[in-house]
Parts: C-alpha cells; structure tokens; sequence
C-alpha cells in the first residue's frame, strides 16, 4: 500500500453502503459486507484487537486499526484509544471494489480529521502484493518526531499479522477439510447400510444439513415420463412443511428443473440477480442457492439443492464438497431402485410359479377361483377383485368376488354383453383397460355391491384366440392404478386363465363321471348299451385330459418365453447397469456392496432359468429326447448319494414331439416320486429302440407300495393318461422293500422319417 504524497485520489466506481449496529458496550461499529474466507467469529476478534494493542506498543503509536477482508467490503478492528471521530471516518473509508489493498489511497478528509485530533497515520498491507488480506493503520502523535523506522516498524507489525491471519485460515482449512472428511465417510456408512428408501433420503439431508448448517437441504428425484423433477425429502427449518405440500417442477424451468436438464451444477450467489430463480412462498428468505446434478454416467436421476439465507453463502471447497457427495448417493439412490425392482419381479415371478402350481392341480371350480384371487393380492394392491366369465348361454357372470362388504351379493350379478360397453374392447379385442376414475366415465356401468370403485383396472381371460371373461381389482380412490400394475394384472390373467379352463374341465369331467354311474345303476339290464355309452365317455374323458395337457404345455411353453424375454432380459439389463455403475465407482465400500448385489441378481438369474427350464425344456426341442432326458438324470439332486444313469440299445429313431414330451414327462414324474417317495438311490433309465416298438423303463431300488394303495395316485393316474393318449402300454411293478419298475411300450407309429431315408 502507498501513500500519495500531498494528494489524493477518490476511488471510483461502485461504493460500499456500511451497515451500523450497536456492540455490546453500547459503541456504534460498523460492520461491512463480509467475505466467506474472513469470519472474525469466536477467539478471532479478541486475539487480533491483542495484535493491535502490542503494535501500539512496538511502534511508538497511540492506536491503531486494522481493515480485513475485501476492499469492496471489510470488517474493522480498533484499539480503544482510537478517538471516536476518526473511528466514523475510518468506517466510512470508500474503497475500490477491483483495487487491491495495496492501492488504497487516504482521502484527504481522513488525513485532515486525523491531524485534528492531533495525529498522524501511517499505513501498511497486511500480506504478500496480489494477496492482501487487509490493511493496518497506526495514529501516532503529530507532535513527535517523525523517524526513518516507523514505516519499517509498521510493516514489521503488518508481516506479524499477515502470518497469524494465514496461520488462522489453514487452520480454520484443515477443520473444514477433517469435518469434510468426517461427513463423507459417514455418508458413505450410511447409503451402504440403509435399505429402506425413505430412511435413506431422510438420512442424507439430515447429515448435509447438520455438518454444514446451510438453512434449507432438499433432495429431488427425476421422472422421465413426466419430464419433471420431485421433491424426494429435505432438512432445514421448513422441511415438514415443504414435505406435506409436495413439491414438482417440470425439467428445464427454475435453477432446479434446469439442473435436470442440462446435467450442469449451477451456483446462485445472489438469486436476486438471477434470471432462472423461482422463488417458493414456503422459502421466502433465500438469498443464494446451489443445485447439484445426481447422475449416473450422462443420465440425470436427481438433484441436490442447498438454500441459504446470506448471499454468497457457498464456500468454494463446501462446492467441490457437495458435489462429490452427491456423485457418491447418486449410485445407492440407483441401487435402491434397482433393488425395488428387483424385487417386484421377484415376487411377480414366484407368484407366477405359485399360480403355475395351482394349473396342475386338480381342484373344484371354487377352490381355484379363491386360490387365483388370493394369490393375486400379493402382486397388486387392490381392495376389491373380482373374476367375471362368459356361460354357454351368453351371458355374463361374476363367479368369484373378494374384498366388497357383501361378496355373495356381488357374485349373483347377471348381465348381457350387451349391457356393459367396456366388456366389448376386453372380450373381443383382448384389452387391458385401466380407469383413473369411472365417476367420470360415462360407459361405466354399475353393478350391485360394487359401490366402493373408484379406480378400476381390467385384463381379459384368454385361452387361445378366445377371451372366456376378465379379471378385474379396483381401489376407492381416483388415479390408483398405473401402466405398470396394468402389466402385472394381465400377466397373472394369463395365468388365471389356465386355472379357471383345468377348473372348467374337471368339472366337466366330473359330471361326465356322474352322468356314467346313474346310468350304469339304472340301467343294469342294459350292459352292452352301457358299455358302449362308457367306452364313449372315456373317449370324450381321455379327449378332455388330451385337451387339459395340451393346454398345460402351451402354457408353460408360453410362460417360459415370457419369463426369458421380460423378467429375465430385465434382470440380466439389471446386472450390466450395476457392471458399469462399478466401472465408475471409486468408493471400495460401495464397490462391495455393488459385487453382493450383482451377487443377487447372479443368483435370481440362475433361479428363473430353473424355473423356465422346469416350466419347458428347451433342449428337447433343440437336440432331441436322449440328450433331454440325459440333461434332466444329471439335474437330480445328488445329496443323499443318489446315482441316476441311462442306457440307450438298439439303434435310435426320431420320434413325434408331442411324443417326445409325453416320454419326458413320464420319466420326469418316475423319477420325482423315486426321489421323493421311496428314497431310492438308484435310478436306472433304459431306452430300448426295437424294430417296431420302443421300450422306456424306469427303475429305482427304493422302498416299494402296495400297487392297490397307490393306484388313486395323482402322479400314477398322469402316467397312465399320457401312456393311453401315446396309444402306448404301461407296466407297473413294485414291491415293499424291493424298489419300483415302471415299463412303457410304444409302437413305431409316431417315429419321424430320418433325413438320409
């Protein structure tokens, strides 16, 4: 800092209007605007005001002052000898905003006020030219004799201060840089350990918001659909309020939506000058703002925004702070929502095996019905659901309700198609339908007991090319039901459908079996018109249990394909997006938590190819029975020492593939009930391929039935089925204590022509 010998110089451009508050002593002070590097807080103020008292003292002055900070704006510091005149005209020293301490020139007003009160200043910058942190300034008696050292001696004060001052600031750094330190490394404990989405959400701006004390955190999600940013949660003072009145904002509007859009932090100093600022009436004090992209690669999946009550409130190390938190949460908020979906399709897809088990039951119409609506409730939220079919007559009949105040009354409606205009887009043009809210719909018919729907959605029951009804769950309030929900209730439709056809057909069968015991007991007399009306019925019973395994296959056939192209393509997309989140991942705790969750998705991946190997063997298909049937002896389970081998004589021929299924099918049974029933521990598989015929034989060395016990046995009775439908000859043999032996005999009838014949 110089001194314009005889003249001065009165700065120009922008002035500094001071600020005046009464201290605690009752002396007016003037406090100017503050820089977030200078924050003479706690035992600053008191240990500078000592530095100043002990330069009066080195240098010969009677008091002295020190300006520190910006010189745009600065906080002033005297001794108390300062007299109270040229404390004021200190305070209202004008500085150059551009201009560095070291250019500061005293107005001629300052000079002259000092000589009137019988002193002459003299001044020095405090730190090295470029980077000053302030000026000191000492009064010393006019009268006294003025010496060649007391610049030097005011410099030499000027260097003492300069060093505490930047001995002060690293320290006050390397506080920040610990707590910094402190707070990622508990963040980072956090996101690892938190499951559940909302606790973790809670948890992340609590800990911002506590360890940096900005006024307002706020964390907030991006749903691409609706092209808008929502409010996920947030800390400060207003956090409740803001929390229950919701907050969105479409992307690309306000610092917030902008964010969002283009992926780029953006820092608000003064949102008073900014265009892009959108004020909320709930955050009426901000007076800067930070918003920080959460992204995953180039995709935006959040942001993280920080409302401060002071302008220019952001430190610039808090920034780099901020957005390397950020940076770490946005991968475990993208892990928790993999996570959810994970799991949804979990639970959908073991739904779906439980829904597939109910299929190859045998039950009665009404067991399956409340065993399909009972199942569906853990798929899709509902409180009413009901099952609605179409009779030989024409009209249509609800046949299953549950979750109405009076479900009875609910299953004795009645209509015609005609009746009820949406059924024409379900029945005849299998659609699912979703209603946000049917008081609004003007098709919208209403049937008795059905007064609670509100929201409504509707999926068609098809078998083949034919919709035989719908499946329908509804909520009492408006807007409940989603496209993703629409999805998950045709998907368990299309396997009601199945279920609701077995139960159909059983029952069917039933009435058949009836309808041939009254007339074997009435007509007695009549035996080989009897005969001739059983052989009939057991043609059309053993058409039935054709059409009922047929119908079987298909399903599984179509329920594994589903299974491979949607769940477990979304699951195997799952596992590559966790690959590359790793690939960017710097944190090795993360980065383990990463490896369990691919871990996860590894182990559901194997677990539905189980499932759709169970529900259809593709490599029957693909190469053939003896390599199907060699794939599925190799599968057994091998805990208990079990052995299972096969042996193939004579010399293979192709054979039809429904017949190739049926085979697999019963040697599949064979050997379940070896493993299950009798605790065999070998399993020997015999094809013998004999010039007109083929012979299957399965034999285990388990513990052997009675055949009379077990004759009734539902998985005797399908072999036997498939056996007769294949026009093939079964044989059973077993003994207590000396195993079972099941034979097949097919003839040649269904073999394929070989290429080279």
């Amino acid at each position: 800092m110089g001194f314009a010998g005889g003249g001065l110089v009165e700065p120009r451009g922008v002035l500094a209007r001071p600020l005046y508050r009464d201290d605690k002593d009752g002396t007016q002070a003037l406090r100017l605007k503050r820089l977030v590097n200078t924050d003479l807080s706690g035992d600053d103020r008191p240990r500078l005001l000592g530095r100043l008292e002990r330069a009066v003292l080195v240098t010969g002055g009677r008091w002295a002052a020190l300006l520190i900070g910006d010189p745009g704006g600065a906080d002033i510091l005297v001794t108390d000898a300062v007299p109270a005149t040229i404390h004021r005209q200190l305070g209202e020293l004008r500085l150059r905003q551009s201009a560095p301490f070291s250019a500061l020139i005293f107005p001629i007003h300052l000079i002259r006020a000092a000589a009137s009160q019988g002193y002459a200043i003299q001044g020095a910058a405090i730190g090295a030219p470029g980077n000053e942190q302030g000026y000191l300034i000492v009064g010393f008696p006019a009268h006294a004799k003025v010496e060649d050292r007391r610049g030097a001696l005011v410099q030499l004060v000027a260097d003492e201060l300069a060093n505490y001052i930047e001995t002060r600031d690293l320290t006050g750094q390397i506080e920040r840089i610990r707590r910094h330190l402190s707070l990622i490394h508990r963040l980072g404990q956090q996101v690892t350990a938190i499951h559940d989405r909302d606790e973790l959400f809670a948890e992340i701006t609590r800990l911002i918001h506590q360890s940096l004390g900005y006024e307002h955190i706020q964390l907030l999600l991006v749903e691409p659909d609706t092209r808008s940013v929502v409010l996920a949660h947030a800390s400060g003072s207003f956090a409740e309020l803001l929390l229950g009145a919701g907050f969105r904002e479409p992307t690309g509007f306000g610092i917030i939506g902008r964010v969002a859009e283009t992926g780029q932090p953006w820092i608000s100093p003064d949102v008073t000058t900014d265009t892009h600022f959108v004020s909320h009436p709930l955050l009426p004090h901000t007076a800067s703002e930070l918003a920080l992209p959460l992204r995953l690669g180039q995709r935006v999946i959040g942001v993280l925004d920080i409302q401060s009550d002071r302008r220019d409130a952001f430190r610039r190390d808090d920034v780099i702070l901020l957005q390397t938190i950020a940076d770490q949460i946005a991968p475990a908020i993208e892990q928790h929502r993999l996570f959810a979906a994970e799991r949804r399709e979990r639970e959908l897809a073991n739904t779906l095996a439980d829904v597939s088990r109910i299929i190859s039951s045998i039950l009665e119409p009404d067991h399956v019905l409340e065993a399909v609506l009972q199942e569906l409730g853990r798929v899709v939220p509902h409180l009413g659901s009901r099952v609605t079919l179409l009779g030989d007559d024409g009209l249509m009949r609800v046949v299953a309700a549950k979750g109405y105040p009076d479900n009875e009354r609910v299953k004795q409606v009645v209509f015609r198609r005609e009746a009820a205009p949406l059924s024409t887009p379900v029945l005849y043009r299998h659609e699912t339908i979703i209603l946000s809210d049917v008081r609004d719909e003007p098709q919208w018919v209403w049937q008795p007991g059905t007064e609670q729907v509100c929201s409504w959605c509707s999926a068609p029951l098809v078998i083949g090319m034919e919709c035989i009804g719908w499946l329908c769950v509804d909520w009492p309030e408006p807007d409940f039901y989603t496209p993703e929900h629409g999805r998950i209730v045709r998907a368990f439709a299309d396997q009601a459908v199945v279920a609701i056809e077995n139960a159909r057909l059983f029952a069917r069968e039933k009435e058949f079996n009836d309808v041939l015991e009254q007339k074997v007991g009435e007509r007695t007399s009549q035996l080989r018109d009897a005969h001739d009306e059983i052989a009939r019925k057991a043609d059309e019973l053993q058409a039935l249990w054709q059409r009922v395994v047929d119908v079987q296959e298909d399903e599984r056939r179509r329920i594994a394909y589903d299974l491979h192209d949607s769940v477990a393509q979304s699951i195997l997309a799952s596992t590559y997006e966790l690959q590359a989140v790793r690939r960017r991942n710097q944190n090795e705790a993360l980065d383990a938590r990463l490896i369990q969750c691919q871990r996860m998705l590894d182990d559901t991946l194997h677990e539905m190819k189980q499932i759709i190997y169970a529900l259809r063997p593709t490599i029957l298909d693909e190469l053939g029975l003896i390599p199907a049937l060699e794939n599925y002896l190799a599968s057994l389970p091998t805990q208990s020492g079990l052995v299972a081998t096969l042996h193939v004589e004579g010399e293979a021929f192709g054979l039809l593939a429904d017949i190739d299924l049926a085979i697999y099918r019963i040697v599949q049974e064979a050997c379940q009930n070896a493993v299950r029933h009798a605790d065999a521990r070998t399993i020997e598989l015999r094809l013998a391929f004999q010039k007109e015929r083929l012979r299957v034989s399965v034999r285990d060395d388990g513990r052997g039935f009675v055949l009379d016990q077990a004759r009734h046995g539902l998985g005797l009775i399908g072999i036997r089925e498939r056996a007769r439908s294949l026009g093939g000859l079964l044989t059973l043999n077993s003994e207590i204590g000396r195993g079972t032996e099941i034979t097949l005999d097919l003839p040649k009838k269904g073999a394929r022509p070989c290429p080279s014949e």
